[in-house]
């Protein structure tokens, strides 16, 4: 398991990045819908 932390590391990041862009996405359309 800790043989390879960094690709742990890279794996965690990428699922925060893309909650981070689902999220934003989500806000865009709500704002878009709202105008």
């Amino acid at each position: 398991m800790d043989q390879n932390p960094t690709v742990a590391e890279a794996q965690a990041a990428d699922s925060a990045v893309e909650e981070e862009l689902l999220i934003e996405e989500i806000s865009i359309d709500g704002m878009c819908g709202v105008y």
